[in-house]
Formats: C-alpha cells, sequence, structure tokens
C-alpha cells in the first residue's frame, strides 16, 4: 500500500516537472516550438510541428503511466479489502461454531441430567413392577389356598 503511494506521488512530481518545463521552453521559445518542419519518416514526408509532438508523445506515455499505477493500487486495495473480508467472515463463522459448542455442551450436561432422572424413574416403575408382580403372586397363592381349603 505505501509502495503504491509512493508511485502514485513520484508520478505526479515527474508529470508536474514534465509539463512546467515544456512549459517554461514553450513561453521562451515559442518560435522554436511553433516551427513547422518537414521530417523525412523513410517512407514519406511528414509536415509538422516536432517539438508539439514529442510534448504530446511524452505527456501521454507519463498518463498511461500514471493510470497503470493508479489501476495496480486499486488492484492491491481490492485484494486487501478481500482479505480483511475473509478474515471477519472467519471471526464470525469461529464465535458460531463457540457458541454452538456451547450450546452442544449445555444440551449434552442437560441430557445427562435428564438420562439420569429418567434411569432413577425406570428403577422405581421396575420395583414398582417387582412389587405388584410379588403382591399378585401372593394373592394367587392365596386365592389358591382358600380354594384347596374349601374344597
Amino acid at each position: 500500500m505505501i509502495k503504491n503511494v509512493k508511485l502514485q506521488v513520484i508520478s505526479n512530481y515527474v508529470l508536474t516537472i514534465y509539463l512546467l518545463i515544456w512549459i517554461y521552453y514553450a513561453v521562451f521559445n515559442w518560435d522554436v516550438f511553433a516551427i513547422q518542419l518537414n521530417t523525412n519518416a523513410g517512407f514519406s514526408v511528414i509536415k509538422g510541428y516536432p517539438l508539439a509532438f514529442f510534448f504530446l508523445l511524452g505527456f501521454a506515455a507519463i498518463l498511461i503511466l500514471k493510470y497503470f499505477i493508479q489501476l495496480n493500487a486499486t488492484e492491491t486495495e481490492k485484494q486487501n479489502k478481500d482479505k480483511n473480508h475473509k478474515i471477519a467472515m472467519q471471526e464470525k463463522d469461529i464465535e458460531l461454531l463457540k457458541m454452538k459448542e456451547v450450546l452442544f455442551k449445555m444440551q449434552t450436561s442437560e441430557m445427562g441430567k435428564n438420562s439420569s432422572h429418567l434411569d432413577a424413574l425406570h428403577k422405581k416403575l421396575d420395583s414398582l413392577s417387582d412389587h405388584i408382580a410379588r403382591e399378585k403372586d401372593t394373592d394367587t397363592t392365596n386365592n389358591q389356598e382358600k380354594e384347596d381349603k374349601e374344597q
């Protein structure tokens, strides 16, 4: 991030210095700057203003460089924000998992208590059913003894 800021500042300084030099040269040497020359390009003769052409060519090159530096800075910032967002989402996921773990522990301890209460109830029911079965057996044996005595 700091690297991108330094590159942006440097490109701004270079652009400013470039413009100041060319403007200074154009103001004090306008006659040279505004001369139209016939330039042989090898395939034809081009009429134009070579100093103005090179000024615009250099200016366009610096602007393109500045654009790519800005594009790189934007991409780096986007990646940093994505990383921060992913980290924040993972922290939230960790919090949710911790809450689920606590809830699960609470449920299992409650289930353990409930199962111990159910075991106690089952033991009481078993003892009551055994008691009732014994009473029934004693009643049936008593009834059989009465019937035997009556006969």
